[in-house]
C-alpha cells in the first residue's frame, strides 16, 4: 500500500514537471534580467556598486571608503556619507545619497579637502564634512 501511494505521488510530481517545461525558457530569461541593472560605467547598481572617479573602478562605498554619520537627523540628508581619498592624497571623493554621482574635492593641505560647496577636514583623527558652514557628517571612531 505504501508503494502504491509513493508511485501515485511520483507520477503526480512528474506530470507537474512536464507541464511547466514549455514555460521554463521564459522563466529563465526573466530571472537573468533580475538584478542586472548597470549604470553608464557598467557598475552593477543592484548589488550596491557605483563608479569611483578616484579609483576608476566600480566600488561599494561602504566597503572601501570612510563611513561618516549624519550629525543632525532632522535634516534632509541621509544617515551616512562615504569618503574615499586617493592614494596620492590629492583628491577626496564624496558619496552622498542626495547626489546622482560622486563629488570630488581637491587637497588644500594634508588634512583639508575642498570644492565650491563642501569642505572635508580632519581634526583629532576624525573627518568632518561641512556644507555652507554646517557640519553635516562626522566620522565616528
Amino acid at each position: 500500500m505504501k508503494y502504491f501511494a509513493l508511485l501515485i505521488v511520483s507520477l503526480s510530481l512528474t506530470a507537474c514537471n512536464g507541464s511547466t517545461e514549455g514555460n521554463n525558457s521564459n522563466n529563465t530569461s526573466n530571472l537573468a534580467q533580475l538584478g542586472g541593472d548597470k549604470d553608464n560605467n557598467g557598475c552593477l547598481t543592484s548589488a550596491g556598486y557605483t563608479w569611483s572617479k578616484v579609483r576608476e573602478d566600480c566600488i561599494r562605498p561602504w566597503e572601501e571608503a570612510i563611513t561618516m554619520n549624519v550629525t543632525d537627523t532632522s535634516t534632509n540628508f541621509e544617515t551616512a556619507a562615504f569618503v574615499l581619498i586617493d592614494s596620492t592624497k590629492q583628491q577626496a571623493e564624496l558619496f552622498l545619497k542626495e547626489e546622482d554621482e560622486s563629488i570630488l574635492l581637491d587637497s588644500i593641505s594634508p588634512l583639508l579637502y575642498k570644492n565650491k560647496q563642501y569642505t572635508l577636514a580632519q581634526e583629532n583623527h576624525c573627518w568632518s564634512l561641512i556644507h555652507q558652514n554646517d557640519t553635516l557628517y562626522e566620522e565616528k571612531k
